[in-house]
């Protein structure tokens, strides 16, 4: 069951941090401010915010380390780094080490959403669902993390056997993002138990 659900989260929710991964890359900012770094610094920092989560190899998660390590002190760079590493850990069933990246991440960028949403699923994946839905629910204000927070508080809720909110829960994230099928499969997954 662990691994079924580590996959659903990694597939359907951290699709969407790729995205705001290479969009944090191809920020002018990151660009200027690793032309005063090594280039073997700036090739790690691109290893590790382009790195696929779902495979989690230790290549990528010690480019995240060594990036972090060579990261010039911007809080915003710093948090994605450990946010990215955070999925890393998550993917390779390492929770313990996801959690206090994401905590790290949270800390140094409190803006970073994604930081508080990997804190909810790590901490789902360590059935604290009381935990989780606390993260989730303080993510659901954000654009680009509440259809992804939503999905993770609904997992939650079916997981502490609230099959009704999940379903409630799971609609929400559907029509939030339509083109997002994964809320939808489940939804029809959770209904027919129903």
């Amino acid at each position: 069951m662990k691994k079924l659900l580590l996959t659903t989260i990694l597939v359907a929710s951290f699709g969407a941090s790729t995205a705001h991964a290479n969009e944090v890359f191809a920020d002018n900012s990151v660009s200027s401010a690793l032309s005063s770094v090594s280039s073997e610094a700036a090739e790690n920092l691109r290893d590790c915010l382009q790195s696929d989560t779902r495979l989690a190899s230790s290549k990528a998660i010690r480019a995240c380390s060594k990036a972090y390590k060579a990261s010039i002190p911007l809080y915003d760079i710093r948090s994605d780094i450990l946010t990215r590493r955070g999925l890393l850990q998550l993917s390779a069933g390492r929770f313990d080490k996801a959690s206090r990246d994401f905590k790290s991440a949270s800390k140094l960028n409190e803006q970073n959403e994604f930081a508080y949403l990997g804190e909810g699923y790590a901490a789902l994946l360590e059935r604290d669902y009381t935990k989780a839905a606390k993260f989730f629910s303080d993510c659901m204000a954000h654009d680009k993390a509440a259809p992804l927070a939503i999905y993770g508080l609904a997992m939650t809720k079916e997981l502490s056997g609230d099959i009704q909110g999940a379903a409630m829960s799971y609609e929400r994230a559907a029509s939030m993002r339509p083109d997002w099928e994964a809320p939808r499969i489940e939804l029809a997954r959770v209904k027919s138990a129903i």
